[in-house]
């Protein structure tokens, strides 16, 4: 059985690029979820690879962050490589 702390490696990729975009963006988690109405402790899950993120997610993610929902995908992509 897999231990309740092991994550995906798709799961931190995503996170990964999350808090790359956002830093780029100048954004503290707090102001990240303000703008985007996510909340704060979801968004420090979604970076560290505890929780998965819904399509809405991404696009209100994605909106706050002025990028399209694409580069989260891509840079997500680019965090598997």
């Amino acid at each position: 059985m897999a231990n309740h702390n092991d994550k995906s490696i798709e799961l931190l990729a995503f996170g990964r690029a999350l808090r790359t975009i956002r830093k780029e963006k100048k954004l503290t988690q707090d102001e990240l979820s303000l703008y985007s109405r996510v909340d704060r402790s979801y968004i420090s899950e979604l970076e560290n690879g505890e929780k998965a993120p819904t399509l809405l997610t991404i696009t209100a993610l994605a909106r706050a962050l002025h990028v399209k929902a694409s580069a989260l995908i891509e840079g997500y992509e680019r965090e598997l490589e």
